[in-house]
This record gives structure tokens, C-alpha cells and sequence, in this order.
């Protein structure tokens, strides 16, 4: 379930990231500074207006589980110093697991590099959330230490041309992001070449069989007009005639007979 800014509801997970996603919101409606101290010179009616803009806000933006932990709550700042209390952990074991989890995370060949970043920033939200910050080099070095084995090219591209300490995070993301599109649109043009290849094969094929058909049909065509000047017959020549290959024993009927004979098969043949 989302809010009307298009956010998961807070059921208990991820609370670093909703609790930026919710400032964010606050901000949007003039409200943030509710989650604050009520500042000085601000009237008692103005304040009880922004703050329950913020309340409605949180109270909008929480899962029912999560809320029925903070219904008491008469203020937008006790409402969220509570869901901080109980689900932004900042114990040594949180930052450890953290750790472990960062320092290990590897991209597999199948996952998007846009997948993989978004992984990386919610683990650097978390440590962060944790008091436990990451430089901007070192978040930038993980980036790079987590790719697998077919951008070491491009690893060795930018830790040569750059220097390591002075490497950001958004520049290398973007370096990354870019190599993984120009190798789709290298499959892409491969796998075109591939189809237009096949296609042409095909097309080949095809005319082919229908010359070597248009061929035979000429060549049949062009025997019916034949005639054997042995018997006088169409539709073969006197080296084929079959009265001829029995030796002229047959008589005028037989021969007929026989050229007519010879005809059929012909016309069979043809």
C-alpha cells in the first residue's frame, strides 16, 4: 500500500529510508520543522496547524501494525522520536551485520547496474542511520570492488586515469551505468544482424527452388514441340524413338502404337 506520494507505507522495515522519504514529504507541505522544537515567535495557533499537518502526514504514511504503536502520540515530534526509539537500531551488532553485508555485496552478470546502485544506497542510508558515515571515496571503491569480473576493464579504466581519494561516488555510478548500456546496444545490433542474416538465407532458399523450377518447366515446354524424324511423331527425337530401339520389326500399327506409346510416357515425364 502507497501514500498519495507514492511511498510503501512504513510496516516496520527499511525505517532509515522512510524516515528521508518522510522529510521529504514534510518538507513538501511546509511541515518539517514539526518534527522539531516549536521554534520561538510563532504563534500558538500557527504552530497547532503545521503540526497537525504532520501528524496527519505520518499517521497516513504508517502501516495499521505500526500505528496502533504510536496512537497516543499528540504531537508530530513524539510520533517520530518513538518509531525512531523502537526501529532505527544504532547498536554495535546493527553496524557490524551492515558491515558485513556492504563489504561482501557482489553484482551478479544478472542483475541491472541501476538495481545494484539502488542496493548500495540503502545499505549506505542504513550504516548512516547506524552513526556509522562512509566517505565519498570509500562508497566509491565499494561501487567498484562489488562489479563482477567482466567490468575489470573498466575497473582498471578508471582507477588508472583517476586518483583513488579524489574518486565520487555519482561520477563512477554514472561511468558504470553508461558501460551497461553501451553493451545492451551492442547485443541489440548483434542480435539484428543475426535476424537479418537468417532472413536473407531464407530468401535465398526461396528463389533458388524457383528458378530451378521455372527451369524444368522451360525445358518440359520446349519438348512437346519436338519431332522424330523417324516416325513422324511430336514429343521426343529419333535417338529416343521407340520404334527405332526395337529395329523396325513391328508393323505400321505396332509403330503407331509404339509412337504413341512413347508420347505418354513423354507427356508422363513432362
Amino acid at each position: 500500500m502507497t501514500t498519495r506520494y507514492g511511498i510503501e507505507r512504513f510496516n516496520g522495515k527499511n525505517f532509515s529510508l522512510w524516515k528521508l522519504k518522510m522529510k521529504a514529504i514534510l518538507r513538501n507541505d511546509n511541515c518539517l520543522e514539526a518534527i522539531e522544537e516549536k521554534p520561538e515567535g510563532i504563534t500558538y495557533k500557527k504552530w497547532k496547524e503545521i503540526d497537525n499537518n504532520a501528524i496527519a502526514n505520518l499517521h497516513l504514511a504508517l502501516a495499521d501494525a505500526v500505528l496502533s504503536s504510536i496512537a497516543e502520540k499528540t504531537t508530530a515530534k513524539e510520533i517520530l522520536d518513538t518509531l525512531t526509539s523502537l526501529y532505527e537500531v544504532k547498536s554495535l551488532h546493527t553496524r557490524i551485520f551492515l558491515k558485513r553485508k556492504l563489504y561482501t555485496l557482489r553484482m551478479s552478470e544478472s542483475t541491472s547496474v541501476t538495481d545494484h546502485i539502488n542496493n548500495l544506497n540503502t545499505l549506505f542510508a542504513q550504516l548512516s542511520a547506524a552513526d556509522f558515515n562512509i566517505i565519498e571515496n570509500k562508497c566509491a571503491e565499494l561501487l567498484l570492488q562489488s562489479l563482477p569480473d567482466s567490468y575489470d576493464q573498466l575497473v582498471i579504466n578508471i582507477t588508472n586515469y583517476n586518483v583513488v581519494d579524489l574518486l565520487h561516488f555519482e561520477d563512477v555510478a554514472g561511468a558504470v551505468l553508461e558501460e551497461e548500456s553501451r553493451r545492451k546496444n551492442k547485443e541489440d545490433m548483434v542480435e539484428s544482424a543475426r535476424q537479418i542474416e537468417a532472413l536473407v538465407m531464407t530468401r535465398g532458399r526461396s528463389t533458388e527452388r524457383g528458378s530451378s523450377g521455372s527451369q524444368s518447366h522451360d525445358r518440359c515446354q520446349s519438348k512437346k514441340y519436338l519431332k522424330c524424324y523417324h516416325c513422324g511423331k511430336r514429343g521426343h527425337v529419333k535417338k529416343d524413338c521407340w520404334h527405332l530401339k526395337n529395329g523396325g520389326k513391328n508393323s505400321e500399327a505396332s509403330t503407331s502404337q509404339g509412337c504413341m506409346a512413347n508420347t505418354s510416357e513423354d507427356k508422363d515425364i513432362l
